[in-house]
């Protein structure tokens, strides 16, 4: 009996490798994780980052950040206004499924009374073309 080859994503599939390797374009960011009661927010430009032994591992200019890969298995992007501020938002939203809340959530970050830039902005609305549905994460091998 032959042995099972590895499924391959394919080349639209939305990896953990290709979603962290937008990032660095659209820095700065807003980076808010939730966990339990706590929430941590931060401001950072994102850059150069591995995945290994299952999780994301970045030196941002802020701080060491590392994300569980195992939780992270649904994406999905957020074009809207902020109830409070009545501000357009631009975010991402990493899930542990599609039915879940999300765990952590990572903002496109301006300055008050400040644009996104027509650059960050028509490469988010690129990514949220294909990612305001949700997807499923799938891995890479």
């Amino acid at each position: 009996m032959a042995a099972l080859e590895p499924r391959r994503p394919s080349a639209s599939a939305w990896t953990h490798q290709r979603f962290f390797a937008c990032l660095g374009g659209l820095s700065p960011l807003r980076i808010i994780s939730i966990s339990g009661g706590s929430v941590f927010e931060a401001l950072c430009d994102f850059g150069p980052f591995g995945i290994a032994r299952g999780h994301m591992n970045a030196m941002t200019d802020a701080y060491h950040w590392h994300v569980d890969l195992g939780r992270f298995r649904h994406l999905r992007s957020r074009d809207t206004v902020h109830a409070r501020s009545g501000r357009r938002v631009l975010f991402f939203e990493l899930a542990e499924g599609a039915d879940e809340k999300p765990f952590l959530s990572i903002y496109l970050y301006r300055d008050k009374d400040a644009d996104f830039g027509v650059a960050r902005e028509k490469q988010f609305l690129e990514l949220h073309a294909a990612l305001e549905p949700g997807v499923a994460m799938e891995e890479a091998s």
